[in-house]
């Protein structure tokens, strides 16, 4: 049996390296004979970050092509793209509509062409179907439709929903997907809301929470000795930061408040008697167009005593991260993989609202108020709640343990579920 495991953009975000590692470590481990392939934009990075072999995407290639075009005719071209072409890869995908009749670019039919030695499609998850990415999220999927093959969405948050045209992609992929398997309940009340089709959508879970956690063979590097040694020296809050953009506007907010608010919190730390330490699960590696450093960086202005704030510049996969977040006392995490990763590794984390997935997944892990609104990080009161939260460490990890125990266990009935229906298919 051999699978084709379509990554979330790119391991340039350690989040999607944590999910796309996860669901590779629990599918080798129920079934080693199965024959995978792993595929993503940034094969390279990809690769080094995961320690196994990955295949470029041919789609992000071609419209890496498609938007290098120059000159008027380059422009409009592209106009027509944005406009017409996911109709037309519909229409071919469906087998309906008369718009069956214009031709495709070639790197969707040979997507297609190539899908025929797979005897299935897995979509791994995170927060990819999102309105403010656009109608491309929806190419793999469409073209697996095309080269009939079986496609099975794990661990994903969908939404929001609140563009027409992505609205109309969404109900098709998800209404012909054998499985569209959520990590948490808010995308689908989101679904209901906007009357997307929820007839495949399944219960199930972040597939970072499967990452094996390799004790005793993992060996650390010389960056991750010496901010070991860093986070022994003294009490140790682990943080992680963002650019807000394409959310800022959603959340009533701009990028500079959003920095201040966060470094009135770190001085608060650091009054209290802790150092703080900021990892990036995003940088710039291999042209990723985000470098969390940067904003960890901007920040350093707003730190009244910055020899106590430590930026972490070293490039670093999510298992590293996860052996430097288990030597801190907690994490309070902008991004969400952050805060799983953490959590995965022992250390309870607090994870900022920019979107509904932090809630979803907390609210399903059994402890909501460990996420948090950013509206709370703006006006101070997260400031007292990661308070609480240090004065309360030995019962908070004790829940950390039991909670994240049960996710790894329905993780894996949900893995050992996929399988189970591909291998009936073959």
């Amino acid at each position: 049996m051999k699978i084709l495991i379509l990554g979330n953009h790119t391991c340039g975000n350690r989040g999607d390296s944590a999910i796309l590692r996860g669901l590779i470590d629990a599918i080798s481990l129920q079934r080693p004979d199965i024959r995978l392939d792993v595929m993503s934009r940034y094969p390279v990075s990809s690769a080094w970050l995961l320690g196994r072999s990955v295949l470029a995407d041919p789609l992000y290639l071609q419209m890496r092509r498609h938007n290098g075009a120059q000159g008027a005719l380059g422009r409009v071209k592209k106009v027509l793209r944005r406009r017409y072409q996911h109709r037309v890869l519909l229409s071919h995908a469906c087998g309906e509509g008369t718009l069956r009749q214009v031709s495709l670019p070639k790197g969707f039919t040979e997507f297609a062409a190539a899908l025929g030695e797979y005897d299935a499609v897995i979509q791994v998850g995170g927060s990819f179907f999102v309105d403010l990415y656009g109608a491309p999220q929806f190419e793999h999927a469409l073209c697996s439709f095309m080269a009939g093959k079986p496609v099975y969405m794990v661990g994903h948050s969908v939404g929001p929903f609140q563009n027409a045209q992505f609205n109309q992609l969404a109900n098709a992929v998800f209404r012909r997907s054998r499985a569209l398997i959520l990590r948490e309940s808010v995308s689908l009340e989101m679904m209901r809301d906007a009357q997307i089709d929820v007839s495949r959508v399944e219960h199930g879970v972040d597939t970072a929470w499967l990452v094996a956690l390799r004790e005793g063979e993992f060996i650390a590097s010389y960056a991750v000795n010496y901010w070991l040694t860093i986070a022994a020296r003294e009490k140790t809050v682990a943080v992680t930061l963002r650019e807000l953009a394409p959310f800022d506007k959603r959340l009533g907010t701009t990028q500079r408040t959003y920095e201040q608010a966060f470094a009135a919190l770190i001085n608060r730390l650091i009054d209290e008697g802790y150092q703080v330490l900021a990892l990036s699960t995003c940088t710039g590696i291999d042209s990723y167009n985000k470098d969390d450093r940067m904003v960890a960086l901007s920040l350093l202005k707003y730190i009244d005593r910055p020899e106590r704030f430590h930026v972490v510049m070293d490039e670093l996969n999510d298992l590293e991260m996860g052996k430097i977040f288990a030597a801190c006392a907690l994490t309070i995490g902008t991004r969400l993989h952050s805060a799983i990763i953490s959590m995965n590794f022992g250390t309870p984390a607090l994870a900022l609202n920019y979107e509904h997935k932090s809630a979803g997944i907390m609210r399903q892990l059994g402890m909501p108020e460990m996420a948090v609104d950013i509206r709370q990080l703006l006006d101070g009161t997260l400031q007292d709640t990661a308070m609480r939260a240090l004065e309360d460490l030995p019962a908070l990890r004790d829940r950390v343990f039991r909670a994240v125990q049960r996710e790894r266990e329905q993780g894996r009935r949900m893995v050992a579920s996929v399988l189970e229906r591909i291998q009936e298919a073959v």
